[in-house]
């Protein structure tokens, strides 16, 4: 019986695909607390479809979602998966979120926030070149 129990509160852990899809629409269009929780919860999941879904609601969020996740982190309530998303949303504003970011205590989310900028330096010097 114990463990019945316990698989069932492991269960009920796991958000599932449809609520995260529910959740994103919810999100962009009211600007729900409730969503904005859920996809802050599947974005940092062990689950990578989940992750994944949360993620892209999270950019078609935009600037909403940018206020969101730029939130998280001055609450000390972010996730590397959350730093991950800043460029894809707004790669100017991005670039001075992390730039505070990496003044943080070192660690995961620091990292992050370096291989982002590293990224749009990148991004940056092939738009250089193209043009």
């Amino acid at each position: 019986m114990g463990s019945g129990t316990s698989s069932s509160h492991a269960n009920e852990r796991r958000i599932s695909p449809f609520r995260i899809i529910a959740a994103g629409i919810s999100w962009r269009l009211f600007a729900s607390r409730r969503a904005s929780e859920t996809l802050l919860q599947a974005v940092s999941s062990d689950d990578e479809q989940n992750r994944m879904l949360a993620g892209m609601s999270l950019i078609k969020g935009g600037q909403r979602s940018f206020d969101l996740i730029e939130n998280q982190l001055d609450a000390g309530r972010a996730s590397a998966s959350l730093v991950r998303l800043l460029p894809d949303i707004d790669a100017v504003r991005a670039r001075a979120v992390l730039q505070k970011v990496l003044q943080g205590e070192p660690g995961e989310i620091v990292e992050t926030a370096k291989q982002c900028i590293d990224l749009l330096d990148r991004i940056d010097e092939l738009e250089k070149d193209e043009s």
